[in-house]
């Protein structure tokens, strides 16, 4: 083996090579993770709670109202507690609705995780249920 091989060899086989070794391997983790850390933009689980109802209070109250029932200021609003409407449409149809919108007076929310609008379509669907008691929602706040 040459000496420029030779070195070449040692170099990925080192801790410390510029190439490889496990230094490198480590970086590379390290990196992998932080980039998959920083792509969860919705941490659920026991750091995080979803509730719907504060979803909803911060997202929909302002056309919908706190009560699902729509404020009469915003033109073509539904009102989310009507049983008759809302049972003809579909889960799937809904969340259609909440990420693109509905022009021209609903706006789209496609940043929500799939959790989150699992969680915001149940709560919706509860509001046209009222022998389900729901609590109030809290205020709308940051």
């Amino acid at each position: 083996m040459s000496a420029t091989a030779d070195s070449r060899a040692h170099a990925l086989a080192s801790p410390s090579g510029a190439r490889g070794g496990l230094f490198g391997h480590v970086r590379t983790a390290m990196l992998l993770a932080g980039l998959l850390a920083a792509g969860c933009k919705e941490p659920t689980g026991p750091e995080r709670e979803i509730s719907g109802a504060k979803i909803f209070a911060q997202n929909c109250a302002r056309c919908h109202g706190l009560d699902g029932k729509g404020l009469s200021e915003v033109a073509g609003v539904r009102d989310l507690t009507d049983p008759g409407f809302m049972s003809t449409i579909s889960d799937e149809r809904m969340r259609r609705s909440i990420r693109g919108g509905r022009p021209p007076t609903m706006p789209s929310f496609p940043h929500f995780s799939e959790p989150t609008l699992k969680v915001l379509v149940a709560y919706v669907r509860a509001l046209s249920q009222p022998e389900l008691q729901l609590p109030p929602p809290p205020p709308p706040g940051p």
